[in-house]
């Protein structure tokens, strides 16, 4: 399947090292009112995409919180997922794919799906579920 991301998307997310240095993380209270509205704030071993993981700045934040969940990092980039394969996070699946083709993630086999940012890239990605 091709890539529905826009090539100077991809091409503008190449220095993943420099990305992770300073793009700046997520503030905790957010992270728990966000896993508060899907439902998984407090649920041990929740199964959780982060969808467009990038360099795993809400992974870091998923994988630091008590309730132990299985995440499913999916992101596109091959440099964002060489940096988050980097990062060695316990209890993290890193797969390569994007919104409109998740190989690895079964329909209804996740507790939540999380798309912390990407704005810059929705505009272009339809996501439907069966």
């Amino acid at each position: 399947m091709a890539s529905s991301i826009p090539s100077a998307s991809i091409k503008g997310f190449q220095n993943a090292s420099s990305y992770d240095k300073h793009r700046p993380s997520y503030p905790r209270e957010a992270v728990t009112r966000f896993l508060e509205h899907l439902q998984v704030n407090g649920v041990k071993r929740a199964r959780i995409v982060d969808l467009a993981a990038g360099t795993g700045k809400f992974t870091e934040l998923l994988v630091g919180r008590d309730e132990d969940f299985e995440i499913l990092a999916v992101e596109p980039n091959s440099g964002m997922r060489k940096k988050l394969e980097e990062k060695e996070l316990m209890g993290v699946e890193i797969l390569k794919g994007e919104a409109s083709g998740m190989a690895g993630v079964e329909s209804q086999s996740v507790d939540a799906v999380i798309a912390a940012q990407v704005r810059p890239l929705a505009s272009t990605v339809r996501l439907t579920w069966a």
